[in-house]
């Protein structure tokens, strides 16, 4: 018995020395301001990525957009490039001035209607970064 109230002891005396009560204050919080808290609107996320593939065969710069949720279609805009930027392509400056300028061409790219007048190598490549084979656009990108 004695054993019992001597465990139980220790373990009202440990209890008591791990736990307090927090400060009461009686004063009054004229000093602080107010803060005004909204309820903001969770946004998702939008993530677009375009990827862009220089055509060694065809001397053309793909970009190629993933699927798109809402319509389930991709596009490929294939585009010409000029002799100045083919000689600069393969440099990380040359690469980023014609990507920056496809980049702002692509609202006035042409639709393709017929994809056999395009080259079967440019078709071959962006059919390699899409799923939706039947829902793949082409465009074209002059310089």
């Amino acid at each position: 018995m004695q054993t019992i109230c001597i465990f139980l002891g220790v373990i009202v005396s440990c209890f008591a020395a791990t736990t307090h009560r927090p400060p009461h204050t009686t004063h009054a919080h004229t000093n602080h301001t107010t803060h005004a808290h909204t309820n903001l609107p969770i946004e998702p996320w939008e993530i677009h990525t375009i990827i862009f593939q220089f055509q060694p065969l065809t001397f053309h710069l793909l970009a190629m957009t993933p699927t798109d949720r809402a319509t389930k279609t991709s596009k490929c805009f294939i585009a010409t490039i000029s002799d100045s930027e083919h000689a600069q392509i393969h440099t990380d400056a040359g690469m980023r001035a014609v990507e920056l300028r496809i980049l702002a061409a692509l609202g006035s790219a042409t639709a393709v209607t017929d994809v056999s007048t395009l080259d079967t190598r440019d078709v071959t490549t962006c059919t390699s970064h899409t799923i939706f084979l039947p829902l793949l656009r082409y465009f074209t990108i002059t310089v």
